[in-house]
This record gives structure tokens, C-alpha cells and sequence, in this order.
């Protein structure tokens, strides 16, 4: 009898513990399958070209790119920002945080069709292709843009690198109050470091033409024929350009130690160069919803959109340290 008694609680004490494995495996598949709202994490699109496009004024922008390579597909961030000048986003190297909220957006479309290039810049969105799906960002995350020179390595464009001018040290060959790599005219003669660094001649310093032979390159020379006279001085019709000044075979008078005439000259070509920018274009810690009420979601955790140039402008270069932007020179991609 006690031993059947046994076998009864046995079996009793087997079943239970069954049950209770049964019932952790629906507990867990229902937490599983709770937690199955459609979000997609995703770091990541197929746009193969990281260059953005733009559109938009000083204070509305757009930032996009388009892929109609297997699917078509666009990204685009919509914001307000006021630019300091006409497709300038920074004028310094710097970073901009775009705080993301009903305003500033990021938008993903997929369509069914081809996309042109001209489709965010229209007020109303042409009606082909149509949108098949739709994804917006929520409140709360940030796009990122970072600007860096693009002419870094030369930021006088004078054909010298900047590390070579001396920029560690802020180098002023000629005292006049702008560093070297800044200078366009680096020892003030009024003759263009990038016309000096071309000079034919027989001896070189440095890598560079030394036409006196004296151990000094031309552009860092302030007599470059050693007659005693400056290059500045020997400018015989007065428009700051001694090279201008040439006997019959060409040479010009500052390069001819036999020509010592000298003209008293004390203005000074004006310190313009060219400068543009690239913008990196960075969302963090975004999640966008998709707008077909399904409740998917794609989160970004820091994603790179891409990049964009800013128009090549020229800027005025004063001995203060200061500089002034003038009017774009031509455009260098991106807009």
C-alpha cells in the first residue's frame, strides 16, 4: 500500500514540474512575441553616392540623396538654419548641432519610380513617382554637421603647403600681420608667391626658384636679383605689379640686377583667397516611424548621411587677423 502510495505522488510530482515546463515556454513565447511590434534597427541604407545635394535658401534647407538603382529610394533632412552667406552652413571649422523635432525632420521614402533630383525642391511634391512607404523622424535626436576646409593642406591656394609656410609657427615673412600660409604674397614684394614658386631659374632653394642664387627662394625674397633695390620698388608704372615691367627679351626689371631704378611704392596687393567648405552630415540617436501605421520603426544610431561642398568664395585677408566674405567665385559641388 505504501509503496503504491509512492508511485501516486511520484507520478503526481513528475506531472507538475511537466506543467510548470509547459508554462515557462508559453510565458516566454508570449513575452517573445509581445515584444514583436515590427521595429527594425538599421544603421544603414544602400546609397552608394555619399555626396548630398541641396536645396533650400539662407534659413530653409534641404539635404538629400536619391538612389534609383534597384530601388528607388530617397533621405532627406528638412531644417532651419540661418546660413551665414548663401550655401554656407559654417564659415569657421566647426560643428553644428540640429536638435530633431516637428521642424528639423528626417525623411525616408521609397516610390515606385525613378526619382529626379529636382523632387525636394519643389513646394508641392510632384505627384509621380508615388511614395509606397514613408518613414519620419520622432522628436528627440540630433543631425550633426561637421565643416572642414577644403584646402587644409593649402590654405592660401599659392601652390605652397601650409606646412611648409610655417603654419605651426604662424610665420609672417614679410611683418605685414597675416601668417605665411595665409598670405598670398608671402615676402610683400606685390609678385604672387604662385607666380615666384614658377620663376625660371638657374639656382633653386629649398625646391624652389632662387634667381640670385642666394639661398633665399624668390618667394620669400624681398630683393630677388640682389641689385639692392626691393622687388617692390621696381615697379615702374605704379599698378603694384613689378612683373608687369619687362625689357625687349622679356626679363623682367626686378630679375635684372643691371636695371636699378627705384620707384617709391607703399600699397600692397590685396590678400584675397579662396576658400570653401566641406560639411559632413550626421544623424544621432534618431528613430523614425513608419507613416503607414504598422508601427515599424528605423533607428539611427549614428549614421552618416553623407557629405556636402560648400561654393568656393572669396575672402579679403587683412593684416588685423579679420577676415571679410565676398561674393562667390564659382561652385564646387553639392548645391
Amino acid at each position: 500500500m505504501k509503496s503504491l502510495l509512492n508511485y501516486i505522488l511520484l507520478l503526481i510530482l513528475l506531472k507538475t514540474l511537466l506543467m510548470r515546463k509547459v508554462l515557462s515556454l508559453i510565458f516566454a513565447a508570449s513575452i517573445l512575441f509581445s515584444c514583436d511590434d515590427g521595429e527594425i534597427i538599421v544603421t544603414d541604407f544602400n546609397f552608394e553616392n555619399p555626396q548630398l545635394q541641396r536645396c533650400g535658401d539662407d534659413e530653409a534647407h534641404v539635404l538629400f540623396k536619391i538612389n534609383n538603382t534597384g530601388v528607388n529610394e530617397a533621405i532627406a533632412f528638412r531644417f532651419n538654419y540661418n546660413t551665414p552667406e548663401t550655401g554656407f552652413f559654417a564659415t569657421e571649422e566647426e560643428e553644428i548641432i540640429i536638435p530633431i523635432n516637428e521642424t528639423n525632420q528626417l525623411i525616408y521614402r521609397v516610390f515606385d519610380g525613378e526619382v529626379s533630383n529636382s523632387y525636394f525642391c519643389n513646394e508641392i511634391p510632384p505627384v509621380s513617382p508615388r511614395v509606397t512607404e514613408e518613414y519620419r523622424s520622432t522628436t528627440g535626436g540630433e543631425v550633426v554637421i561637421t565643416s572642414t576646409l577644403t584646402t587644409a593642406t593649402d590654405h592660401d591656394g599659392d601652390g605652397v603647403l601650409s606646412a611648409d609656410e610655417g603654419m605651426n609657427q604662424e610665420r609672417d615673412t614679410d611683418n605685414d600681420g597675416i601668417p605665411d600660409y595665409l598670405d598670398i604674397d608671402d615676402d610683400g614684394d606685390n609678385i604672387l608667391t604662385r607666380v615666384e614658386i614658377k620663376v625660371e631659374a638657374e639656382n633653386s632653394a629649398n625646391g624652389y626658384p632662387d634667381s640670385d642664387g642666394d639661398n633665399t627662394p624668390d618667394y620669400l625674397d624681398a630683393d630677388d636679383d640682389n641689385d639692392g633695390v626691393p622687388t617692390r620698388n621696381e615697379d615702374w608704372d605704379g599698378n603694384l605689379n613689378p612683373e608687369d615691367n619687362r625689357n625687349d627679351d622679356g626679363l623682367p626689371h626686378y630679375l635684372n640686377p643691371e636695371i636699378t631704378d627705384s620707384f617709391e611704392v607703399t600699397g600692397s596687393r590685396e590678400n584675397a583667397i579662396s576658400r570653401s567648405f566641406r560639411y559632413l552630415v550626421t544623424a544621432r540617436n534618431l528613430t523614425l516611424v513608419n507613416q503607414g501605421g504598422d508601427g515599424e520603426q528605423i533607428r539611427l544610431q549614428d549614421y552618416e548621411l553623407g557629405f556636402l561642398n560648400s561654393p568656393s568664395q572669396s575672402v579679403i585677408i587683412d593684416p588685423s587677423g579679420g577676415d571679410e566674405d565676398e561674393e562667390n567665385e564659382e561652385e564646387t559641388g553639392g548645391n
